[in-house]
C-alpha cells in the first residue's frame, strides 16, 4: 500500500508541478489531498475500500490494480488548479485507469427471471398458441439430511 503523499507526488508529477527529488510543498499536498478525498467519494471510486487520508504518512486503501487510476485521474482533476493543459497522453492514461477501476467495482450479476414472465411472443410455427414461460422453482422443501419433503396440494 502506498502513502497519501507517494499517490499526491506521483499525481503532481504527471502535471510536471513536482520535481521528483524535491519534497511537496504543504499548500500543493493540502490542495491535491482535498482533491483526492473528494474524488474517491464519487461513483466511480466509492467500491474501492478507501478511507480519507488526512496527513502524508496515511495509507491509501485501495486495491493496488487501481493506484494507477486514480493517480492519473487524480492529476486530471488538478490540471485546473494549476493552470496546465490535458495532454493527449494524460487523458488517455485517466480513461485506461478509469476503466480498471470500473471493472473492480462493478460486479454483474446474472437476472432471476419471475415463472410468470412469457420468453418471447408465445406464437409457434404451426399457428397454435403455447405458453413460454420462465421455469418456476422446484415447489418442494429439502431436509438436512439432503431428502425433500413435497408440498400438499391444497396449502
Amino acid at each position: 500500500m502506498e502513502t497519501a503523499e507517494q499517490v499526491i507526488n506521483d499525481a503532481l508529477q504527471e502535471i510536471l508541478v513536482q520535481a521528483s527529488e524535491q519534497p511537496i510543498q504543504t499548500v500543493d499536498f493540502q490542495t491535491a489531498r482535498r482533491y483526492l478525498n473528494r474524488m474517491m467519494s464519487t461513483v466511480p471510486f466509492v467500491g474501492l475500500g478507501y478511507t480519507q487520508v488526512t496527513q502524508p504518512s496515511d495509507l491509501v486503501t485501495i486495491p493496488d490494480a487501481a493506484l494507477e487510476g486514480v493517480i492519473f485521474n487524480l492529476a486530471k482533476r488538478l490540471l485546473p488548479s494549476y493552470d496546465m493543459p490535458l495532454t493527449a497522453e494524460l487523458a488517455m492514461n485517466a480513461k485506461e485507469g478509469l476503466e480498471e477501476i470500473r471493472r473492480l467495482t462493478v460486479i454483474v450479476e446474472p437476472s432471476i427471471y419471475p415463472c410468470t414472465l412469457p420468453i418471447g411472443s408465445g406464437n409457434e410455427q404451426d399457428s397454435r398458441y403455447t405458453s413460454n414461460f420462465y421455469g418456476c422453482p422446484d415447489d418442494e422443501i429439502l431436509t438436512e439430511q439432503g431428502g425433500s419433503i413435497l408440498l400438499e396440494s391444497d396449502t
